[in-house]
């Protein structure tokens, strides 16, 4: 699976052989449900079928609105039922409010392994 990025939808892409998925851009869809179902629907199947033993998320937003927030939440607790989960959630070094974010995620995820992680630049 992978989905361009344009101005308002992040780059996503999931590397089936690696276990991996990314997220990556500016995340406030005009239509965030149509956007992330599929997303989420994918996943989940590919979760109760694929031989990796969990998944690893990158996650790089630079900006985020709610919504998206939301449902990027409910797709790392529904895939965190499935398998392992670890989340490599990336801010920049000048962005409080998405560092902050990330332990709002970690904490509401308890399942979910959580590393947050400093970056100079995207």
């Amino acid at each position: 699976m992978e989905i361009k990025a344009d101005k308002n939808k992040p780059y996503i892409f999931l590397d089936k052989k690696e276990c991996e998925l990314t997220i990556k851009g500016k995340s406030y869809p005009e239509h965030p449900v149509e956007f992330y179902r599929p997303v989420e629907e994918k996943l989940i199947k590919f979760m109760s079928k694929d031989k990796c033993n969990g998944l690893t998320v990158n996650l790089s937003l630079e900006i985020m609105n709610s919504v998206s927030a939301k449902y990027i939440y409910i797709i790392l607790q529904k895939i965190s039922d499935v398998k392992n989960v670890i989340v490599n959630w990336y801010y920049e070094s000048d962005d409080e409010d998405m560092k902050d974010e990330g332990y709002v995620f970690k904490e509401s995820l308890p399942k979910v392994s959580f590393n947050i992680i400093r970056v100079n630049n995207f």
